[in-house]
């Protein structure tokens, strides 16, 4: 585990992970029990796609929120969300090497409950509208609990057959496209579950204008001191890889 990885949010993140696993599967069966005709199907088949796409925007929100507010000791987020965020930009291939649960576990501390409250709360009476909410929150879900699974696998020399297959037809976030966000200012390409929002957010300088919106407010960003660090341990990387 890295340094900084307390035993209790280990715990949390365990327990986080069976709950998510238990109302997954129960969204799941309750999704099936819509499925009775060819329109369901269909509707089932658009729903996965809009909750995979929202996926990949939450992604890219969250991983902007993370990467540009608050610090390694803002409560409650600071040392367990935040400061990962922070040193993957310090040591980006390190994400490699994390086990399961490290990977997936902070992903599932915040889903599980967004599952629990789609698995009491959602249309229970079949209808195209259950199937098109249950299948759009059970793709969501999955997406974001693989979310990190596929950002490591961006970063990993030699990645699972799987990975490469679902890099191959562009499902997933390819290493060559999350490449550019740990490129100097690493202000773009926030996207992590396929990346497919990255290109329209970055043509509408979407986060780039949010921020102004919030500096305008006093609220800004607070990353500048690990970014000035990331940049430092290139520069002295870059000299030793010139040494004879």
């Amino acid at each position: 585990m890295r340094s900084g990885y307390p035993q209790f949010h280990r715990t949390l993140e365990v327990s986080a992970i069976s709950l998510f696993a238990a109302f997954i599967s129960g969204i799941a069966w309750r999704l099936a029990q819509t499925l009775d005709d060819a329109a369901s199907w269909l509707v089932l088949a658009v729903a996965v796609v809009f909750g995979y796409v929202a996926a990949d925007f939450v992604s890219g929100f969250v991983h902007w929120l993370a990467d540009r507010y608050g610090s390694e000791t803002t409560p409650l987020i600071g040392n367990t969300f935040i400061r990962p965020f922070r040193e993957h930009h310090l040591y980006p291939d390190a994400i490699a090497k994390h086990g399961f649960i490290e990977t997936n576990g902070s992903n599932c501390i915040v889903c599980a409950p967004v599952m629990a409250s789609a698995f009491f709360f959602m249309p229970m009476t079949p209808s195209l509208i259950a199937t098109f909410a249950l299948g759009a929150t059970l793709a969501f879900g999955m997406a974001i609990f693989a979310t990190n699974q596929f950002h490591k696998w961006a970063h990993m020399s030699q990645p699972p057959l799987a990975a490469r297959l679902l890099r191959k037809y562009f499902l997933i976030l390819t290493p060559e496209h999350h490449d550019l966000h740990h490129e100097t200012p690493f202000d773009r390409n926030y996207c992590i579950t396929s990346g497919w929002w990255n290109p329209i957010l970055g043509r509408l300088r979407f986060f780039g204008r949010l921020e102004a919106t919030l500096s305008f407010f006093r609220l800004l960003c607070t990353n500048q001191d690990i970014f000035d660090q990331t940049s430092a341990v290139r520069q002295n990387q870059n000299v030793i890889d010139d040494l004879p």
